[in-house]
């Protein structure tokens, strides 16, 4: 018994020593680890997706020409736009997706048609404004500066008031149309980004515009007596586009969810167009149907000046 009670005692002793001597031990030497702190309760993983939002103003100055048989339409406009922009940006993804919409609150121009013989004439009224959504990829570069590309969609309507040609209705009355020339576009293009310091950023967007389906109506088209009728209808006008499109923007952050930025973009487009139109007699009776082919061409450039905030 008394071995047995001399042993655990021993065991016990030997024990305690090996412990406190580890304990005092742990950490010491500099090659051990020391233990880093728990994570604070409230700690939470950085969300990788950051906010823009703001106003836009575009000083966009555009011109259109169109020839249809000979026949030439052209108007030229300085239009101030109010626009709407947002932006998320996916840093672990290195994607982005913007979309913007803008309207033309004052149209100051003047057009010429073949209904005008030749002499300019002042407009202030119509319709232009545009939509848009692109998708980044920039998976090439660093923190400082980003490189990719992207895929976007673009709304477009060029609708300047330039008069309006009178037709003959069903039934003998008489009517005109305004223009409508609305426009869907596909963008593909390259875009590039760089954060020279906290304080300045630079964006530029370069794309192509390989289609752009053109539709709506042509009101401002006058037709001449064919065959003893008269015109029958507003003139249709549809086609397939093509070009091009670029923006570029500086950007100061006086404040770490503010920034304003200022820049230039335009867009260039032109292409085949189909013109279709109806003849009727005086009385509104016996319509025919006529198509004609033309080119149009259209464009539009301007600084722009943007005030957005970010979270």
């Amino acid at each position: 018994m008394s071995r047995v009670v001399l042993g655990m005692t021993a065991g016990t002793l030997l024990a305690i020593s090996a412990g406190s001597a580890f304990a005092a031990d742990w950490g010491a030497a500099p090659s051990e680890p020391v233990l880093r702190p728990a994570y604070p309760a409230d700690w939470e993983q950085p969300d990788p997706l950051t906010f823009e939002i703001g106003l836009r103003y575009f000083y966009g100055m555009g011109r259109q020409s169109m020839s249809v048989g000979g026949l030439d339409h052209s108007v030229e406009d300085q239009s101030h736009f109010v626009e709407l922009h947002g932006r998320i940006d996916d840093a672990s993804t290195d994607s982005f997706l913007k979309g913007n919409l803008g309207f033309a609150a004052a149209i100051d121009g003047s057009y010429e048609t073949p209904a005008t013989l030749g002499t300019s004439v002042d407009t202030d009224s119509g319709t232009i404004a545009y939509a848009g959504a692109d998708f980044g990829y920039t998976p090439f570069g660093n923190e400082a500066f980003r490189f990719g590309g992207l895929v976007g969609y673009q709304y477009l309507n060029e609708s300047v008031d330039m008069g309006r040609a009178g037709f003959v209705t069903e039934g003998g009355g008489g009517d005109s149309s305004p223009n409508n020339l609305e426009i869907h576009a596909l963008r593909l293009g390259v875009t590039a980004q760089t954060n020279i310091n906290d304080m300045f950023d630079f964006t530029i967007d370069a794309a192509a515009i390989p289609f752009a389906h053109l539709s709506g109506t042509y009101g401002a088209m006058s037709v001449g007596s064919v065959g003893g009728q008269s015109q029958g209808s507003a003139v249709g006008i549809a086609g397939n586009l093509y070009g091009g499109s670029v923006e570029a923007m500086a950007g100061f952050h006086p404040t770490e969810n503010l920034v304003i930025r200022a820049g230039a973009r335009g867009y260039y487009l032109t292409g085949p167009v189909e013109t279709s139109f109806e003849m009727r007699d005086a009385d509104g009776e016996n319509a025919q149907g006529y198509v004609a082919d033309g080119n149009i061409e259209l464009w539009r450039w301007g600084p722009v000046i943007e005030l957005t905030g970010t979270f």
